[in-house]
């Protein structure tokens, strides 16, 4: 019992250091209240709710992870029926508030995906994450197409015979990839948003070694201590946001929990929630 309390409190340990720095940091550089005080009250929202889901066992039944990729997956789409922005389109709108609805399925997507390798359902796995890649490659969003395509070339290429196909995907993959980082968007950076870094160094460079602390501590750990029977997809996911967060150092995408936006909390909350779980269940969880 004390060890699933300690459990309970990761999401907010791990979590509550980038939402911290960046909140002080829009805090100190006179950005609205109404901003960085949506970060904190979705951290704290969805903390609660993830405590609570962590005592439970899983609301998604063994065996419907199609069902969960297909939804996510239309979700993705649905972003284009939005009027984006100069041509982008990585969010749905609801009144005042707008989801990168990439940052909060990908996880559910990368989750599912693994659970149809484990019953091998290879063909269903290859084409969802060729069509996904191709809905990132549209929007564009050569972060979160990067930090999707890598990991799930991994997965395949672990669950295929076949040299010739094993090359033909990873060549596929990998043209995509290069021309998302060739055909980059155009939007310029909002500083509390792309280029919160620098506005926590500029705040010292103490604090920019914590900031940096912080978002290095996410991918942890699933990289370095994965649940037994799902240490491939609790990698996998690991590499995921260690892509993403590493991909801000070369282009203009959202820092992840540190700068503003709720769909970076709601998808880590969801991936460390089937973490905790996993491990608690040795591995045979689904997704929460």
């Amino acid at each position: 019992m004390k060890k699933l309390k300690l459990q309970k409190l990761i999401p907010i340990t791990i979590m509550l250091p980038s939402i911290a720095i960046g909140a002080f940091t829009m805090y100190q550089n006179h950005i609205s209240a109404m901003i960085w005080m949506q970060n904190v009250l979705c951290f704290l929202f969805f903390s609660v709710i993830s405590c609570l889901l962590i005592t439970h066992k899983s609301y998604l039944s063994k065996g419907r992870h199609k069902e969960y990729v297909l939804i996510a997956m239309c979700f993705l789409i649905l972003t284009f029926i939005s009027p984006g922005l100069e041509g982008v389109h990585r969010w749905i709108s609801f009144s005042v508030l707008r989801f990168n609805v990439a940052m909060i399925v990908l996880p559910i997507i990368l989750i599912g995906l693994w659970q149809a390798l484990q019953w091998k359902e290879l063909k269903f796995a290859g084409i969802m994450a060729m069509g996904i890649i191709l809905v990132l490659f549209y929007q564009p969003d050569a972060s979160q197409l990067t930090g999707f395509a890598v990991p799930v070339m991994i997965m395949l290429y672990r669950r295929m015979s076949s040299k010739i196909l094993r090359l033909l995907v990873a060549s596929i993959f990998s043209v995509f990839v290069i021309l998302s980082w060739v055909y980059l968007d155009t939007l310029p950076p909002v500083d509390y948003v792309e280029r919160i870094l620098h506005m926590v160094a500029d705040l010292g460079l103490p604090l920019l070694i914590l900031g940096i602390i912080s978002l290095v501590i996410l991918p942890l750990p699933f990289l370095l201590f994965p649940p037994k029977n799902a240490e491939l997809i609790s990698r996998i996911i690991g590499f995921y946001y260690t892509i993403i967060i590493g991909s801000t150092l070369f282009g203009n995408f959202p820092v992840p929990l540190m700068g503003y936006g709720l769909s970076p909390i709601i998808g880590y909350v969801i991936s460390i929630n089937w973490y905790i779980k996993s491990k608690h269940e040795n591995g045979n969880a689904i997704i929460y």
